[in-house]
């Protein structure tokens, strides 16, 4: 029995709030796994039990959350790793080669590429320490976004009954180009919905920004100078190597 398939921990009696938390390399398909989750929670809960929040800080995490709080983070930070592990939190993973992931926040958001590789740096050493505490890994190059079982892998992780007719309508709610449509529309939302990342407006709901999918390539940092390609490869090796990517 590996990690990613032991069966769920019981929170402690003195802890009245199940906490789950979606955590992914920027890029990774992570708001898709953050949006399913939360629709299941809700679905299986109801709005008013159900605390969905982006949080890379104990000081983002609401003082009275509902009985189920969702946390969707990046970088996160040893404090709020902490508080996860002592509330026994069921950790959903999700990641991507690095050096694309990389690529495509620099592409998607116009930032300079050596910004974003320090962020996917960050990502990738805080999911390492994570793995062994995880119970379900999602890897974007299986395309599982693309895969609806992987909505039902995901309701297991949760303790949540089989739903063939959710399950459906939630992988249509959040396809690739339900998204992309939705995403450039974010302007039109009420404005108590509309925050802003940067400079790019976001839907505090379902986190999803105006620019929040690229073209979806794999292995598009071979195209990159070589040298830039190597210094990459050498950023996040360790990583690579811990899930098979290949060097070069």
């Amino acid at each position: 029995m590996t990690a990613f398939d032991r069966p769920a921990d019981e929170a402690p009696a003195s802890l009245d709030t199940r906490v789950t938390a979606t955590i992914g390399l920027h890029g990774s398909a992570s708001t898709w796994v953050f949006n399913v989750t939360r629709r299941l929670l809700l679905a299986a809960h109801g709005e008013e039990s159900v605390s969905p929040l982006y949080a890379d800080r104990t000081a983002e995490l609401p003082e009275s959350p509902a009985p189920h709080l969702l946390v969707k983070s990046h970088h996160g930070s040893v404090e709020l790793d902490e508080w996860l592990q002592a509330r026994r939190a069921t950790l959903i993973l999700s990641i991507r080669d690095p050096r694309d992931a990389a690529l495509s926040m620099a592409q998607r958001f116009e930032s300079p590429l050596q910004h974003t590789a320090i962020w996917l740096r960050n990502d990738c050493v805080r999911l390492l320490k994570l793995l062994p505490e995880s119970r379900l890994l999602l890897k974007y190059e299986d395309r599982y976004f693309e895969q609806p079982g992987n909505i039902e892998r995901i309701a297991q992780c949760l303790d949540l009954p089989a739903g063939r007719e959710l399950f459906g309508d939630i992988f249509d709610e959040f396809r690739t180009e339900a998204v992309r449509d939705f995403a450039a529309r974010i302007s039109q939302l009420p404005g108590e919905r509309i925050g802003m990342v940067g400079k790019f407006p976001m839907d505090r709901v379902t986190q999803i920004l105006a620019r929040h999918i690229g073209d979806g390539r794999s292995g598009k940092w071979r195209e990159l100078p070589l040298p830039l390609r190597d210094q990459m490869t050498e950023l996040y090796r360790p990583f690579l190597e811990r899930f098979d990517y290949p060097l070069a």
